[in-house]
């Protein structure tokens, strides 16, 4: 978006705004999840976050404010580290576990039986890759939002 303001007729500034950036940077969300487009986190408040935080085990609580602090992204090894997840290839190992209870804690505060509040690009899951633990996971929008202001992260 280009952008151009004059006083008196005279130019003062001329600038190109890239708005998914700017709306980011003042909403707090991972720009890698901008690139996805639209927030894919289910809006939350602050007051559902603290009630999730309140339900769901250390450990994920641990994780989600990770989370927070990475402005809204965690890698799966440092997700591994955090659940215990010895085997690179073992997604189930956080996913029928640590991630259903997040899940099914979400979807009951909201109660909305298809909130979401973590999520990834299937499609940048690539199970041949040869690093996966670089391999992404997000919280994003309203949802980032809440969880920073309820875990304390402040927007920098």
């Amino acid at each position: 978006m280009d952008i151009e303001i004059k006083m008196d007729g005279k130019v003062l500034v001329k600038m190109n705004l890239n708005p998914s950036l700017l709306a980011a940077l003042l909403r707090g969300t991972s720009l890698k999840a901008v690139a996805h487009g639209v927030p894919k986190s289910t809006p939350a408040t602050k007051a559902q976050i603290e009630d999730l935080l309140s339900r769901i085990d250390g450990k994920s609580v641990v994780f989600l404010k990770l989370i927070a602090g990475k402005n809204g992204m965690i890698t799966w090894g440092e997700m591994r580290s955090i659940f215990g997840i010895e085997d690179e290839d073992d997604w189930s190992a956080f996913s029928a576990s640590y991630g259903k209870g997040i899940t099914r804690a979400f979807r009951h505060i909201l109660g909305d039986k298809s909130a979401r509040l973590v999520w990834w690009d299937d499609d940048a899951w690539d199970d041949e890759a040869d690093e996966l633990d670089s391999f992404e996971v997000y919280v994003d929008g309203a949802a980032l939002q809440a969880l920073r202001e309820t875990v304390g992260v402040t927007n920098n």
